[in-house]
């Protein structure tokens, strides 16, 4: 390996003068700082670059979320539609069986049925766009899920 390298004939000759053992432990010694350098100059560097980009995909991904959510959106729309409407349209999106719906002054009372799994995400869905459950009544009905809700705000 050494003889493959220019190497001034002064040091070829000092190295050949070295005991066996001693040139063992200096190349392996060249090998180590070798790894050494290529992980302080090449690798960790890279790690240090990789982490910081990291960093900053998560805050542009978080900060264009807040941007999302400041958006004048479909939510800020549906409030100018009756709650009623937006229940009934909702429902029958969810593919529900709507048996009842009745509008008295500020509470709304919703009878409906469907599969259980609809049923419950349809519920999910609702409260999450900021319907008041004032009570809530599941009963299953053969193979169906029945609901018998009552809202508050119309």
């Amino acid at each position: 390996m050494i003889s493959a390298l220019k190497i001034p004939p002064v040091l070829r000759e000092k190295w050949q003068q070295l005991p066996e053992r001693d040139r063992r432990m200096l190349s392996v010694l060249a090998v180590f700082l070798l790894g050494v350098l290529l992980f302080n100059g090449l690798w960790q560097p890279a790690q240090q670059r990789l982490a910081v980009a990291e960093r900053l995909y998560q805050q542009r991904l978080e900060l264009a979320r807040e941007m999302q959510r400041a958006l004048p959106g479909s939510s800020r729309e549906l409030t100018f539609t009756p709650l009623s409407t937006r229940l009934n349209d909702s429902a029958m999106a969810a593919g529900l069986d709507l048996q009842q719906l009745e509008v008295d002054e500020k509470i709304l009372r919703i009878t409906l049925r469907g599969d259980a799994s609809r049923v419950l995400l349809w519920l999910e869905n609702i409260e999450r766009e900021g319907a008041l459950f004032q009570s809530l009544s599941l009963e299953k009905n053969d193979q169906l899920l029945e609901a018998r809700l009552v809202l508050n705000g119309v």
